[in-house]
């Protein structure tokens, strides 16, 4: 008898074939399973191993065994009568008929239910996965600077630390032709970091990191700087200086970088800008305050803040930081006073022209000189994350949304875990009408994990959009548990009711709405009504939204690109709206917001 015969009837190949279909299918369920349970695909990699191991011994058992109805017996102790080969082989065949079966419905259930789900997030991945390549391609001047140790022993001292690095850090990104990380990206990575963990997530070439001890009023600065792909040291050196001497101290770390980083293709090193001792240490603790976000730790920073200036009134920063908490706390006057001052000390500062630009266009409804201004801040600090995100800002609020796109991918480019830049980025997508894009970015922004705005909410508005109502409400309903977007989650909510036929509900919802928000943001309403054809009701909604209002709340307040109202857009009573506060679209149309160059164009994100 040939050898292949005799492993047809010891039944050896129906083993290999049953046991190879079954480990192929338990590999495809895992590799769905794990990532639902927050699982490593490490496991999954084990078990492959383990089933590729396994499989040798299990034919030599098939070979060398037989199971009969009297249990497992070895081959050569049987009589050929006493075989029960043919029954097992019947038994092997119905058994790759159910795995087979098993392994059709999977692959049903995969391609038809679980994968459209998975398409976004799979192009949003390659396309990181590209841009990713591209930036450490190409980014080989490119840097973050990681939050300092605190040598001190002092928790409280952590703020000296952080704003020493976040010093430094602002300092390097003065430099237009250095890639530089932002702060809310590069301070995620805190004490023992993996420098390769620090490249895939931040598609970085270098990586600088350091202490700081302070004793009295010494101070001493270890930096050293590392070639991140390669986890190699280039330089490392302390700094034992008075506080008052740490501006020279992070120019020197500076130009130690720069001129590692060949001084030909970057540039000069920018002079930080200086202070007295107690005032520059009050400027790090109100920014550090600023920056933990809390109502109370917002209060005590600008208290901290306005003693700096007390004592050095001349300190641009700090009045630069008081005019954006400002800004953040709805104060325009206080900001306006600020940023005017940090500009009659120096009318080159980038935040605070990009703060007057805001104010010229939202205050004094002056969008050509204000256009200009955040122009002129661009220019001045192309890389500053802060510029980009507040003339983005701008730009989608007078409805230039292919600017704002733009702003914003250079900035998601240097601060890729931002959550906030992703978020942005999303609604001025999503208002631009490229609901793909915004499906990407508004997943990637999930994707973080981060705790702030309302990923579900605006996710569910681009799918209502893209006409996948199902979808959308389920994701009105996860939003619903954020107090802060109630009114949204009504309106939509209503809508999307409106679009599957549930009209009852729907009915329910807007009564819900009016008597909650009537008064907060009536555009919400006038929105449902809008997507119903009711238009008559929605400009009734937003005329009441328009009383009792000045010009400037009324451009803060009303959206320009809100698509749920694009069906307003046809009525002349529209413009008319527009036109009443300085935003018709003639005008707008008129307005050149142009942005310079980006110094990083080779490998800016498209």
């Amino acid at each position: 008898m040939s050898f292949l015969k005799e492993l047809r009837r010891r039944n050896v190949i129906r083993v290999a074939l049953a046991y190879l279909a079954g480990a192929w299918l338990l590999v495809q369920v895992l590799e769905t399973l794990l990532p639902i349970f927050g699982l490593s695909e490490t496991l999954a990699r084990i078990v492959v191993v383990f089933l590729a191991i396994a499989l040798v011994p299990v034919l030599v058992l098939s070979w060398v065994f037989e199971w009969t109805p009297q249990g497992l017996k070895r081959d050569s102790e049987l009589e050929p009568a006493e075989s029960s080969a043919p029954q097992t082989a019947k038994v092997l065949d119905r058994a790759m008929m159910v795995v087979l079966a098993l392994a059709l419905a999977y692959f049903a259930i995969d391609k038809f239910a679980l994968d459209p789900g998975r398409d976004v997030e799979i192009a949003a991945k390659a396309a990181e996965r590209a841009r990713s390549e591209a930036l450490v391609g190409s980014y080989d001047k490119s840097i973050a600077v990681l939050p300092f140790a605190n040598m001190t022993g002092d928790p409280q001292q952590v703020y000296l630390s952080d704003g020493i690095a976040e010093e430094l850090l602002n300092l390097l990104a003065r430099i237009p032709n250095l890639r530089v990380i932002s702060r809310s990206s590069a301070f995620t990575f805190r004490g023992d970091v993996d420098l390769q963990e620090v490249v895939e997530k931040l598609n970085v070439s270098h990586v600088l990191e350091g202490s700081v001890r302070r004793s009295g009023d010494r101070i001493r600065v270890t930096a050293q700087l590392i070639e991140a792909r390669t986890d190699t040291h280039i330089w490392s050196k302390a700094f034992e200086r008075r506080l008052g001497e740490i501006f020279a101290t992070q120019e020197e770390i500076a130009m130690l970088v720069v001129s590692e980083l060949q001084p030909a293709l970057i540039g000069e090193v920018p002079t930080a800008r200086r202070t007295n001792e107690e005032a520059y240490s009050l400027y790090l603790q109100a920014r550090y305050l600023k920056n933990l976000g809390s109502p109370e730790e917002e209060d005590q920073a600008n208290v901290l803040v306005r003693r700096a200036l007390e004592l050095d009134p001349d300190f641009v920063p700090a009045w630069t930081l008081l005019a954006l908490m400002a800004v953040q706390h709805g104060d325009p006057e206080l900001a306006g006073e600020a940023t005017q001052r940090a500009l009659e000390i120096d009318p080159d500062n980038a935040m605070a022209n990009a703060l007057l630009g805001g104010g010229q266009i939202f205050i004094e409804n002056d969008l050509e000189t204000g256009v200009r201004t955040i122009q002129r801040a661009l220019a001045q600090e192309p890389n500053n994350p802060e510029v980009l995100k507040w003339a983005a800002a701008m730009a989608r609020a007078i409805g230039h949304f292919d600017t704002s796109i733009e702003l914003l991918r250079r900035a998601v480019r240097d601060d890729p875990l931002c959550n906030r830049c992703w978020y942005e980025l999303a609604r001025s997508q999503y208002s631009g009408g490229r609901l793909d894009e915004a499906e990407a970015s508004i997943r990637r922004y999930q994707s973080l994990g981060l705790p702030g705005l309302g990923g579900s909410y605006t996710l569910g508005s681009i799918l209502l959009l893209k006409g996948e109502a199902e979808a959308a409400l389920e994701q009105f309903d996860t939003a619903h548990t954020a107090p802060d977007f109630k009114g949204g989650y009504l309106a939509h909510r209503a809508m999307t009711l409106y679009t599957l036929g549930r009209r009852e509900e729907f009915e329910l919802t807007l009564a819900e709405l009016v008597t909650t928000r009537d008064e907060e943001a009536p555009y919400e309403i006038a929105g449902v009504y809008a997507w119903t054809g009711d238009l008559d009701a929605a400009f009734d909604w937003l005329d009441r939204g328009l009383q009792g209002l000045d010009d400037t709340s009324l451009r803060v307040r009303f959206p320009i690109g809100d698509p749920f109202l694009e069906p307003l857009h046809d009525d002349p009573r529209w413009e008319t709206m527009w036109a009443r506060i300085g935003f018709g679209a003639e005008r707008l149309a008129a307005v050149e917001f142009r942005i310079p160059p980006d110094p990083l164009a080779a490998a800016a994100i498209r």
